[in-house]
Order: C-alpha cells, then sequence, then structure tokens
C-alpha cells in the first residue's frame, strides 16, 4: 500500500507539504499541489481512514439517514447524494430509521463514533437531542425533506403547502365539489403540510373539507374509501398525499369498477414510474427529489470544508410542478410551473 513518504518521494516534495494537500490542513502553492496530485494519481496512493480516525480526525464520509431506502423518492435522493459526495472525494455511510426514533438515535450514535465528517438527515420527528450531540461533536448537519424546529441547521425542502393546494384548485376547475383528501400520517411534517395546503384550497373555495387518515391505527384505505364513495354527496375526486397512497387508491377503484376520471378524477403528490405506464396517467405534483439532494448535499460539503463558517443556516425551499395528464380530467400531458 503506497504512503505519504511513496508520493513525497515521486512528486519530489517533503512529506508534510503531501500531508498538507490530502488533508486539506494548509495551503501549499499552486505548483506543489500539482505535482502531489499527479504523483498519487502515478502509484495510486489513497489516505488510510483507519489511521486518520485514530489520529483524532474526521473519515472522508458523510452520513445519510432517511426513514426508507426502499421508497422510490428517499432511494433517488440517496443515489444523489452518494454521486455528490463521490465527486467531492466522500463516500457514504446509509442507514434507514424506518420511521422509528429509537433506530434514528442509535444510528446517529454510531455515526458519531465512526467520526463521519457531516450528516444529511430526514428526520422521524421530535425531540432532536441526539442531533445536538452531533452538532456538539462538531459534525455538521443538513436536514433534508423536514425541518428541524429549533435546531441551527440547514433545511432543504419543497413547499408542499402550495403544491398540494394547486393540485386541489385544479380538481376544482374540473368542477370537483367533493374532493376527498387521503393521508397516511398527519404528524409528519409533509403531510401535515400536504393536508393543509388541500384544506385552504377548500377554504378558499368555499367546499367542505373531507379528509381520512388510512393506516394502522386509523383504519384500512378500503374501509374508508368505501364510506366516502356511499357519502352524500358523493366523492368525485381524490387528492392522494402520496405516490404510496395513490397506487393503493387505484387497485381499490379499479376493484369497483370505477372508471378515472369519469367517475372519479385522481391527482398524486410525488411522480413514480408507473403513473405513465397505466391508463390513464396519473396527474402528479412532482418534486425535483434529486437535484434537492445535490444542492443539500452540496451544502453539508461546504459546511464540512469551513466555506459557509460565517453564513447563518440555511433555508432553501424549492419549487415543484404540476404534471397534468389524464386522471384529472385533461387529455394530454403538460407541465404547470410551481410559484416559489
Amino acid at each position: 500500500m503506497a504512503t505519504l513518504s511513496d508520493v513525497a518521494k515521486v512528486a519530489g516534495v517533503g512529506v508534510m507539504s503531501v500531508s498538507r494537500v490530502v488533508n486539506g490542513t494548509r495551503p501549499v502553492s499552486p505548483e506543489t499541489e500539482r505535482k502531489v496530485r499527479a504523483a498519487i494519481e502515478k502509484i495510486g496512493y489513497r489516505p488510510n481512514e483507519a489511521a486518520r480516525i485514530l489520529r483524532g480526525q474526521r473519515a472522508q464520509v458523510i452520513g445519510l439517514i432517511v426513514p426508507d431506502l426502499a421508497d422510490p423518492f428517499f432511494a433517488t435522493y440517496a443515489n444523489a447524494v452518494h454521486e455528490t459526495a463521490w465527486e467531492a472525494g466522500y463516500m457514504t455511510l446509509m442507514a434507514a430509521s424506518a420511521h422509528r426514533k429509537d433506530i434514528e438515535r442509535r444510528e446517529t450514535e454510531f455515526m458519531i463514533e465512526r467520526k463521519v465528517a457531516g450528516m444529511l438527515v430526514t428526520p422521524v420527528g421530535s425531540p432532536y437531542d441526539h442531533f445536538e450531540i452531533a452538532k456538539n461533536n462538531a459534525v455538521p448537519i443538513v436536514s433534508f425533506d423536514r425541518p428541524m424546529d429549533g435546531m441551527d441547521v440547514d433545511v432543504f425542502v419543497v413547499d408542499n403547502r402550495d403544491a398540494a393546494a394547486r393540485a386541489t384548485q385544479h380538481l376544482i376547475e374540473h368542477r370537483h365539489r367533493n374532493i376527498l383528501c387521503i393521508a397516511d400520517d398527519e404528524n409528519i411534517f409533509t403531510k401535515a403540510e400536504r393536508v393543509s395546503g388541500y384544506s385552504e384550497a377548500m377554504r378558499d373555495a368555499r367546499l367542505p373539507i373531507r379528509t381520512c387518515l388510512v393506516g394502522p391505527i386509523s383504519g384500512p384505505l378500503q374501509s374508508q374509501l368505501e364510506f366516502a364513495l356511499h357519502s352524500t354527496p358523493p366523492v368525485t375526486a381524490i387528492f392522494a398525499t402520496s405516490n404510496v397512497i395513490a397506487l393503493d387508491v387505484l387497485r381499490e377503484l379499479q376493484k369497483r369498477s370505477i372508471p378515472i376520471p369519469e367517475k372519479m378524477a385522481l391527482i398524486a403528490f410525488d411522480d413514480f414510474d408507473a403513473a405513465t405506464l397505466v391508463r390513464p396517467t396519473i396527474t402528479v405534483v412532482r418534486q425535483p427529489v434529486a437535484e434537492l439532494g445535490r444542492r443539500a448535499t452540496s451544502a453539508l460539503l461546504a459546511r464540512i470544508s469551513g466555506e459557509l463558517d460565517s453564513e447563518p443556516a440555511l433555508r432553501v425551499t424549492n419549487l415543484t410542478e404540476l404534471v397534468i395528464r389524464e386522471s384529472c380530467g385533461c387529455n394530454g400531458a403538460k407541465k404547470r410551473n410551481a410559484r416559489p
């Protein structure tokens, strides 16, 4: 295995100069850096992460904690994080909390022990004391998709409320007056914001707010949808707060031979692969998840390098787009850009 001394011999410079280039501890002349980089490439030197950690230095690794790596949204995000980190010379330690605070806490402790350089987190919810411990150990944190209220960390989200309001307004423009909003967990920031956006649009139009929660505690989708279909007046449109719910709604409507959009219009929050494969195609609110993931990772790397030391915590709210297909009652595919 090549060492710093080997690099120094090939480059014709001192070992200290090589160390400064590799670890970024102090600047060197452009010519020295060029020689060192060329030597590293020539002999294939790679820093020994275990030795770095034993010396008390941070590993060239960032930690990533999401609720569910099997979720297409978080899988796309994780891939964007990995690619961005890799291009900057960092590896990514990924973990899934399964929406459980105890697992999230242990994963955070594990990453602190492994001296990760920084962490990207989609938090389960408060309290955030384990993340405070990470910050107290000089581990920068960036929160993705959900804010950490009361914590001084960078946050990258989309405007869920505005996006949901515009999706609901689009159904109202199709003359729907009884629109059902289906959510699976209003305790999660994103879902709560989407329900609020739907409710806001319905209030503005002076229409009845009709929401239902589905899940192990609140009840299965089948029974709640059955009740909504036989209510007076009956529901004629559905806003699903996630693509997972939208797929379940599609299955239930097909079982009952209820045609979309003739008898039931549908809009889903989050795009998914099957949305363009089923007939009719599904109108969705699309989040720029890969772009937002890259921006969040870049911000974390900037915190790690000290580039943002003098900057206050960032709060970045990205745009979404309403991708109009057929399930809402429109013909053909169009896009409506979101407001900031």
